[in-house]
């Protein structure tokens, strides 16, 4: 019994020690609350500083945004600077290539013009030495040729004195027949080649007339000095045509017909073809015409705009 009694009563004290310890601490934890409490209403500022400290942050914000704008305007300005600074000194670069290349265009197009017009007159003064001496020469052949054609024809007439001689009517009239054909063929390469020289001499006039205008004419005059050689050698196969058909009355010989039938065809050729570069001096004349018209009418419409753009 006593020994119940006695753990009874350590259980009790037990009981009473804890809940003392418990009451303590209650009273230390109430007491650390109350001290935090007590701090934190001492270390928060009040609405005034808290306005202040707000005003002098944005004060700082804006001051640091108006220093970076600031900044950012000089470094803009300095780009604008060295920006206008570069593109003058790009415009002053090409104007001063644009004057130099303007001068030496110009000391170019002098030059150009300057050797041109010496050609020009170089090409005048042989064209004429050569046109001369062509002139010369022909005059000379043509003089053959007439001096040559009164011969035969001297030798043809005695042909026909001939045959009066000739006591068969048959072959008189046979021998008359053959003179006849031999001038008809003669007179009508004649024909021939005058037709041809009245057109070259239209031609020539045509050349003048152009060349006075303005008109280049090169072309058409080397065509033309084409034909004249041409008619000239065709002059003179009629001239060889003449004193092979004036040698006899009688019937030609074999070699004789084949250099007459040469003959022929070779004066045929050469007629044809003064003709035909007579036709080309001709077309040259036209489209170079053409082009001087179209030349000038492009000139005038440029410098009717130039005039109105400066009015």
């Amino acid at each position: 019994m006593k020994k119940y009694l006695s753990l009874s009563f350590v259980l009790a004290m037990a009981v009473l020690i804890g809940t003392q310890v418990s009451a303590q601490d209650a009273e230390v934890t109430l007491d650390v609350k109350a001290g935090a409490n007590v701090n934190a209403e001492t270390v928060r500022p009040s609405p005034a500083q808290m306005r202040a400290n707000a005003n002098a942050n944005m004060e700082a914000r804006l001051k640091a945004q108006a220093d970076l704008k600031a900044k950012r305007e000089a470094m803009e300005a300095e780009i604008k600077a060295k920006r206008e600074a570069m593109q003058a000194e790009i415009k002053a670069n090409r104007e001063a290539t644009q004057t130099e290349m303007k001068e030496k265009r110009t000391e170019v197009t002098a030059e150009m013009k300057a050797k041109r017009e010496e050609t020009k007159t170089a090409m005048e003064t042989k064209r004429a030495e050569v046109k001369a001496e062509i002139q010369t020469k022909r005059a000379e052949i043509q003089a053959e040729i007439k001096a040559t054609r009164v011969e035969t024809k001297a030798k043809m007439d005695a042909l026909k004195a001939n045959i009066k001689t000739e006591k068969d009517a048959t072959k008189a009239k046979v021998k008359e027949t053959r003179v006849k054909v031999r001038e008809e063929a003669l007179t009508r390469f004649d024909a021939a080649v005058k037709r041809v020289s009245e057109l070259k001499d239209k031609v020539n006039a045509q050349i003048v007339k152009l060349e006075a205008k303005g008109v280049v004419t090169t072309d058409a005059e080397n065509f033309v000095a084409t034909a004249d050689v041409k008619l000239t050698a065709a002059g003179e196969k009629i001239v060889e045509a003449n004193a092979l058909l004036s040698i006899s009355i009688d019937e030609l010989t074999a070699e004789n017909k084949e250099a007459l039938k040469t003959l022929v065809k070779e004066i045929e050729t050469l007629i044809k073809d003064a003709h035909r570069a007579l036709n080309d001096a001709i077309k040259s004349l036209r489209d170079t015409a053409k082009a001087k018209i179209e030349a000038d009418a492009a000139v005038t419409a440029a410098t009717s705009a130039t005039t109105e753009t400066t009015q």
